[in-house]
C-alpha cells in the first residue's frame, strides 16, 4: 500500500497527468484513480473513453495482467502521451484540495458526513482556472441530448409541486422519500454553483442534476447509501459528463487506494456498474420530469426503456 507522502503525492499527480502507471506492474487499482483523476483534473474530454475501458476492465475480464492489457489497448492514445514543455498543467490549488479529502490526513478527528464531504468535493471545482473550465465544457457539451436541454425553458420544480399527486406516482415517492429522510429537493442552492456565462452547458446541468438526484435515485433505483451514492455518481457522469462526479470518485477511489477500508477491485467494479447502466440508459436530462410527476415509477422506466440498476455485490457498502 503506497503511503500518502507529499512524495507520493507528486508522483500520483504525475501519474495523472501522463498516464504512467498502466505501464508497469504497479497498483492497478491505483492505476485506475489515476485514470479518473486525469479525467477530472487534466483532460476531462478522455472521460468517456477512460470510464468505458474501466468499465470493461472491471467487469469484462478477471485478473491484473488482462485487466491491464485491456486498458493499455482502448488508452493507447495516454499511455504514449507526453506533456510538452511549458504546456498547461493542473493548478497546484487543486491537487492540495484533492489531497486533503483523499489522503485522510485529517481521519484523527472522524470520518467526515456525507454532505462535508459533498461539499468539499464541490469547492475543488471553484479552484479550476479557465482552461480547465473550458476543458470541462467541452466534455459536457460531447453529450448528445445537452444541446436539447440548453434549448428547452428552465423549470425549476419546489416541494409545493410534489405534492397532491397521485398516491402511486413519481411526486409522491419523491415527496415521502424527502419528508421521511429530512432531505431537501436541492442539498445545494442552485443559485450559488453558478459559474461564469461562458460556460452554458456545465451551468445549466450543474442546476438541473440538482434537481433530478433524488428523482434519479428512485427512478433508476439507486438506493440512499454508500453504495448507491457511489454508483449513481458514475451514472450521472455516464450521462452527462458531471465534473463533479469525476471528482468524487476519483477522490474516493483514491482515498480507499491508500486506506484498504474495503476493497479497491470491487468498489471500482461498482463504479463501473453504475458507468455502464448510465451508457445503455437513453439520455435524461432533457426529460421533462415535471410533467412525469404523476406517473409510477415502473411505467416510467417502461416508457422511458431504464432498467433498475443492478450490482452483482448488492450488500458492499451498504451501510
Amino acid at each position: 500500500m503506497p503511503t500518502a507522502t507529499k512524495e507520493f503525492h507528486k508522483t500520483f499527480e504525475g501519474w495523472a497527468a501522463t498516464v504512467w502507471p498502466l505501464l508497469d506492474e504497479g497498483d492497478l487499482p491505483l492505476a485506475a484513480a489515476a485514470l479518473m483523476a486525469h479525467a477530472a483534473f487534466v483532460e476531462p474530454e478522455h472521460q468517456i473513453a477512460i470510464f468505458d475501458a474501466i468499465a470493461d476492465a472491471w467487469l469484462d475480464v478477471s485478473g491484473g495482467d488482462a485487466r491491464r492489457a485491456l486498458l493499455q489497448e482502448r488508452l493507447e492514445f495516454l499511455n504514449t502521451r507526453v506533456p510538452a514543455t511549458g504546456a498547461w498543467q493542473t493548478p497546484d490549488a487543486i491537487w492540495d484540495a484533492f489531497w486533503a479529502i483523499a489522503d485522510g490526513a485529517d481521519r484523527q478527528a472522524g470520518p467526515p458526513s456525507a454532505l462535508d464531504v459533498t461539499l468539499r468535493v464541490v469547492n475543488i471545482g471553484t479552484l479550476y482556472d479557465q482552461e480547465l473550465l473550458q476543458r470541462c465544457e467541452r466534455a459536457v457539451l460531447m453529450h448528445r441530448d445537452i444541446d436539447a436541454l440548453l434549448g428547452e425553458p428552465e423549470v425549476r420544480m419546489t416541494t409545493n409541486d410534489l405534492k397532491h399527486r397521485p398516491k402511486e406516482s413519481l411526486g409522491t415517492d419523491l415527496l415521502d422519500m424527502l419528508t421521511a429522510k429530512g432531505y431537501d429537493l436541492e442539498v445545494i442552492d442552485a443559485d450559488t454553483v453558478l459559474l461564469p456565462p461562458q460556460f452554458p452547458a456545465q451551468n445549466r446541468t450543474n442546476r438541473r442534476i440538482l434537481q433530478l438526484h433524488d428523482v434519479w435515485h428512485l427512478f433508476a433505483d439507486y438506493g440512499f447509501t454508500a453504495q448507491g451514492e457511489v454508483a449513481i455518481s458514475a451514472f450521472q457522469l455516464a450521462q452527462f459528463g458531471q465534473n463533479y462526479s469525476t471528482r468524487f470518485l476519483a477522490v474516493s477511489t483514491t482515498s480507499l487506494c491508500l486506506s484498504r477500508l474495503v476493497d479497491p477491485d470491487r468498489f471500482i467494479t461498482l463504479i463501473a456498474e453504475g458507468w455502464r447502466h448510465g451508457r445503455i440508459s437513453p439520455p435524461l436530462m432533457s426529460v421533462p420530469w415535471h410533467q412525469l410527476l404523476d406517473k409510477p415509477i415502473p411505467q416510467l422506466r417502461r416508457e422511458l426503456g431504464v432498467q433498475p440498476f443492478q450490482t452483482r455485490t448488492p450488500e458492499f457498502l451498504n451501510f
